[in-house]
């Protein structure tokens, strides 16, 4: 909540209607609140015109939004520097995906983005599972690599590209310079990944690992993957390169860079396939951030210019 309220004695004969009154005050604060964090604390005005977004007129009150006028957004906050909770305030998230997120959302013309924590695996189905007008949030924005599998049940716009890399103890003890060098040993990794299912396909009959199988500890935090290696539980974590990149600068002489096993592929903001209003707003807002500079900004303040998306990649027709 962005406002505080603190409600004051009253004497026994303060009336019904200023009570009426105060309360009336407490609700419209609570619906004040512009940060990430609480859902509850989005506004809920609708907009009262047509919004022009990359000149297109869009009507925001067809987004068939959770809540009316704010965008509310799944992501797995665990996955720095992309998406995960502001150190110096755990009430918001931060990262490079959600600066994106929010300005798309000032774009499209709503009043708030409000940022829904969600475990990685779940993300998908909790977007596509309930009916439209019925889900928990409007869409999703958390590294989400673009694949076939994933296709089939979203649509996902291109933003963002990364590749995967492996992160290893100092001085990579066990030698590991490929995926192959991971059998028999303990990788740690997030679950509803790519990489996790790569890690599987080692395993499988006819995989590099099938007869000395890779030991995996698959968790719902992208922190606690990290922390099997910090605590010598693992050998090695399997993750985004920007993400190995994080960690290693945050635990310098903790960790170091591993191989990178896969080169960089487009990732994609995870939408419905029912709601085309929303879909192709978001569209057209992406593509007037990279069209006037906004984007590459937002790439550039984190670090992360090295997965900036070519304009020919960008849906913008």
């Amino acid at each position: 909540m962005s406002a505080q309220i603190h409600l004051r004695r009253f004497g026994v004969i303060a009336s019904f209607l200023t009570l009426t009154l105060i309360l009336s005050s407490f609700l419209a604060a609570c619906g004040s609140g512009t940060g990430s964090g609480n859902p509850t604390a989005a506004p809920t005005n609708t907009p009262t015109s047509n919004c022009n977004v990359g000149g297109t007129t869009f009507d925001p009150t067809q987004f068939h939004l959770v809540t009316a006028n704010t965008l509310t957004v799944a992501s797995d906050t665990t996955y720095p520097p992309q998406e995960f909770q502001d150190p110096q305030n755990p009430n918001n998230y931060i990262g490079s995906d959600l600066d994106i997120i929010k300005e798309i959302g000032k774009r499209i013309c709503l009043g708030s983005t409000v940022i829904l924590p969600t475990a990685f695996d779940s993300i998908i189905t909790g977007l596509t599972t309930p009916q439209l007008g019925q889900q928990r949030y409007d869409l999703s924005i958390s590294a989400f690599s673009i694949t076939p599998d994933r296709q089939q049940k979203v649509d996902m716009i291109p933003y963002f590209q990364a590749g995967e890399s492996l992160l290893v103890a100092p001085g990579n003890p066990e030698n590991i310079q490929s995926l192959n060098d991971l059998c028999g040993k303990k990788v740690a990794v997030e679950k509803g990944t790519v990489e996790l299912d790569e890690l599987n396909m080692l395993n499988a009959t006819g995989g590099a690992c099938a007869s000395n199988n890779v030991d995996i500890l698959s968790f719902t935090s992208q922190d606690d993957v990290v922390l099997q290696l910090l605590n010598h539980r693992a050998d090695a974590t399997y993750q985004d390169s920007p993400v190995t990149g994080y960690y290693v600068s945050k635990n310098p002489g903790k960790v170091q860079q591993g191989p990178i096993t896969v080169a960089p592929s487009p990732e994609g903001i995870v939408m419905r396939k029912d709601n085309p209003n929303l879909e192709n707003a978001v569209k057209k807002a992406l593509c007037s951030m990279v069209q006037d500079g906004t984007y590459a900004k937002i790439l550039q303040n984190w670090g992360q210019q090295s997965g900036e998306l070519p304009m020919s990649q960008f849906v913008c027709s």
